[in-house]
């Protein structure tokens, strides 16, 4: 690395803290040691010999009589910081379709053999469920991309970064948030994760890419607040996400220009009062708003979800189960209603530049204008709307959400990168709370919602409006919603200027498999919503 380039690397990483130390410690945060310098990212180089086992696991199932096979092999190396563990996992997986049923078999051993047998067991098991009712399966059509490789492009490599340093950045902002009021306390955590996957299908298909996820969290708080009469609660203020990105995304936060604002949030809220049950008018922060899109509108519209597929797993969707006929018609919420997905978007968690079916993603639209005109799909799913498609004149194609939590979990689809689309206007959350004479801001939310996602509960993080203005927080409290109400009486969103992204993980399947995915959202007003209290006996 160049020194310029050091210079630089080292300034970014150091200025947000630098800024808010006034004494001690400066080392930690001002001047990090000199070993503390990253390499820019290798990626990883396409390995010929793991290509040639995909190919070799491939043909072994196309000779046992599939119709189509792919194999995947996936190598990851995992990293937490407090508590500090690392891990590596290597995986290769087969899947074969035999007479319209799949079979799926895998194992962490990378050798010849066992990519014939585990190709041999996944032709068995598909032919074994094949002797059932008879299926037809159709793939999508989607080019063929013959020796590609793509690295995401992240700027330091986070496992090139020693986990001392780690810990005295972890150091350095507790350090900021002390220095700031007595007393407080802070949590913080980091983990890393890099993925190496090479993928080949009986269509000719063979590929590698690398991608990254960093994730960490930051809190502060007041251990002895005192909420509505009961000593002991903690008053906390949070920061920070996960994101598809390397070890920039910690270095050039920022964290420590917004930790005085965290400490305020938290003295603030250490006192928090009743309020009355009833309906009420409500400002949703960006990031509340995005908790309720990734638990509603982000599930729903999962087609296998929304036909049933999922029904014993993760459950079902009020937007089924027949498709076709909500598609074009069905109001989803109020014409301020657009919802964006995509696996392209840079620094998503859910990135890729081909998908675990081969397909290269493409952004789509699943709700425009409130109405619902597309949901997720994989290769096999897309078909299962190709009269809706034909009658736009659409291509019957995969939005590329075939995803699985690495290759010894089959293929399924999973959730891309959602948006919530903002508005025109240059409106923002504070614009939102002074035109609400009287209402609830709210700042956090955690969302449960019911097998089909139509009816859901959620409490966080809660503020009294008064004449347009932030009021006191509010214990206790929590909303109770419809989902179709809920997005129909949307009445205004923030605009463009208050996108904000987080990232977040889903578990669907059975057994049950966990990916990531981002999710985007501005701030909205939601009417005549239910606030309930939840400390009240029945």
């Amino acid at each position: 690395m160049s020194r310029a380039t050091r210079r630089e690397f080292l300034g970014a990483a150091a200025v947000a803290t630098a800024s808010a130390l006034a004494a001690p410690r400066v080392v930690r945060a001002g001047t990090p040691p000199a070993r503390w310098i990253a390499r820019p990212t290798r990626g990883c180089s396409s390995d010929p010999d793991l290509a040639d086992l995909a190919a070799r696991a491939v043909d072994a199932a196309r000779s046992a009589g599939a119709t189509y096979a792919d194999a995947r092999l996936t190598q990851g190396r995992a990293q937490s910081i407090v508590p500090i563990g690392e891990f590596e996992s290597r995986a290769i997986g087969v899947r074969a379709l035999v007479n319209g049923y799949w079979g799926f078999l895998a194992s962490s051993v990378w050798t010849a053999d066992e990519a014939a047998r585990l190709a041999r067991g996944a032709v068995a098991q598909a032919s074994a469920e094949g002797h059932g009712r008879t299926r037809a399966v159709e793939l999508a059509a989607t080019p063929v991309v013959d020796r590609g490789r793509w690295v995401m492009p992240v700027k330091y490599d986070p496992f090139d970064i020693p986990i001392g340093e780690k810990l005295d950045v972890m150091a350095a902002f507790s350090d900021v948030a002390a220095r700031q009021e007595i007393g407080i306390g802070t949590t913080s955590t980091m983990d890393f994760a890099r993925e190496y996957k090479v993928f080949a299908s009986s269509e000719g298909a063979s590929w590698s890419q690398t991608t990254y996820r960093s994730s960490a969290s930051f809190s502060v708080s007041y251990p002895d607040s005192y909420h509505a009469g009961l000593p002991g609660a903690t008053a906390a203020a949070d920061c920070f996400s996960t994101a598809g990105r390397g070890w920039e995304y910690i270095a050039e936060s920022g964290l420590a220009d917004a930790i005085p604002r965290l400490v305020d949030e938290a003295k603030e809220a250490r006192y928090q009062v009743p309020f009355d049950i009833g309906r009420y008018d409500m400002v949703f922060s960006a990031d509340a708003m995005a908790t309720l899109l990734d638990e509603t509108i982000g599930p729903a519209t999962e087609l296998d979800r929304a036909v049933g597929y999922e029904a014993n797993a993760s459950g079902t969707s009020y937007l089924g189960p027949n498709p076709l006929e909500l598609l074009g018609s069905y109001v989803v919420g109020s014409p301020l209603l657009t919802v964006v997905a995509n696996r392209s978007l840079a620094g998503g968690v859910a990135t890729v530049r081909w998908d675990d079916g081969g397909v290269a993603p493409e952004e789509f639209t699943v709700v425009k204008d409130g109405a619902l005109v597309d949901y997720q799909t994989t290769r096999e799913q897309a078909t299962w709307l190709a009269p809706y498609y034909q009658r736009l004149g659409r291509p019957i194609r995969s939005h590329g959400c075939a995803n699985a939590s690495s290759a010894l979990a089959i293929t399924m689809q999973h959730a891309p990168n959602l948006a919530l689309m903002p508005g025109k206007n240059d409106t923002s959350f504070d614009d939102l709370v002074a035109g609400t004479e009287r209402g609830i801001a709210v700042l956090s939310l955690s969302v449960r919602m019911d097998q089909q996602l139509l009816n859901g509960m959620a409490a966080g993080t809660m503020r009294e409006i008064r004449r347009g203005k932030l009021g006191r927080y509010l214990v206790g409290g929590a909303i109770v919603f419809r989902t179709p109400e809920l997005w129909k009486n949307l009445v205004a969103i923030g605009g463009p200027r208050t996108v904000a992204w987080s990232g977040t993980a889903r578990s669907k399947g059975e057994p049950r498999q966990r990916t990531d995915h981002s999710i985007g959202a501005v701030p909205g007003k939601i009417t005549q919503l239910s606030l309930v209290d939840l400390r009240r006996r029945v």
